[in-house]
């Protein structure tokens, strides 16, 4: 099982400078990888500052060497698949393959499609998402590329270069919902997620993820799914942390991101973690 952190892109993580210095530590502690949240902004009863997660990973991956990293998740359906497309093959191309792309539908819980007068239309927003999918990967192949659909359209359009191999596309999905688990298995790996009764998300338990598992279509068998679970393991117990992990692992997790948000979690938590680097060594 590989073991990334997971960073908000909001708050003390606000700084790219201080992004690209734990990603740096990380990196020598071990660490296989660094995703980050990608807000516009978050409402809270104090706004926080923000940075943007593509310029911060920018200074990641330029600032590192074997660390994959890449956004966890972007809201598709508020971008222009272009535009993505172009980012992802040049963060690809500076990093020399080592981004992996999340996706996700996004939520308006604090305002953050409203405020800017964007659809909070979940459907809708799952078709630009779907749709979006398929236009990125029509650009990444490097051919001659044509699309009218509902939301978006090519007209002859060849972008080069491609990408130096395929980028990993992991989308988020929510408890055993059918449709973002059938989208997970088109693509290259799943993000699981659990909505509180508050509307709040947290990484699942390892029964919880084991429903998630079972309940995904056997396309994702195939060689090299990725099964990224994201959750809060304490740095002073480290043994509990590992057998933790083992749990996760039993039931199909491959990858481990530890989850550092903005309100409830000090820094320092993730200081003492890229200090002593990953619970399995």
């Amino acid at each position: 099982m590989k073991q990334g952190l997971y960073l908000p892109n909001v708050g003390h993580y606000a700084d790219p400078r201080r992004l690209a210095e734990y990603a740096v530590a990380a990196e020598a502690s071990g660490w296989d990888g660094l995703f980050l949240w990608d807000h516009l902004l978050l409402e809270t009863p104090n706004s926080l500052p923000a940075c943007d997660t593509w310029t911060a990973l920018a200074a990641i991956l330029t600032r590192t060497r074997t660390l994959v990293a890449g956004p966890l998740v972007t809201p598709l359906a508020r971008r222009r698949p272009a535009k993505v497309a172009r980012e992802t093959t040049t963060l690809d191309e500076l990093s020399e393959g080592r981004l992996v792309l999340g996706v996700g539908l996004g939520a308006d819980a604090r305002g953050e499609f409203g405020a800017f007068g964007e659809s909070t239309d979940a459907r809708g927003r799952a078709e630009r998402l779907d749709e979006g999918l398929d236009v990125i990967r029509a650009l990444w192949t490097g051919e001659e590329q044509s699309h009218h659909g509902p939301h978006h359209r090519l007209d002859r359009v060849r972008f080069l270069p491609a990408p130096r191999r395929p980028i990993p596309i992991w989308t988020g999905a929510t408890g055993t919902t059918p449709r973002p688990l059938a989208r997970a298995a088109r693509h290259d790996g799943v993000v699981p997620m659990v909505r509180q009764p508050s509307g709040a998300l947290r990484g699942p338990t390892p029964a919880e993820l084991a429903d998630t598992v079972r309940a995904m279509p056997p396309l994702h068998r195939t060689e090299g799914f990725q099964i990224a679970v994201p959750g809060t393991l304490s740095p002073n117990h480290p043994d509990e942390a590992a057998e933790r992990l083992d749990e996760y692992r039993t039931h199909g997790a491959t990858w481990w991101l530890e989850s550092f948000d903005p309100w409830r979690r000090d820094p320092a938590d993730l200081r003492r973690w890229i200090t002593q680097g990953p619970p399995i060594s």
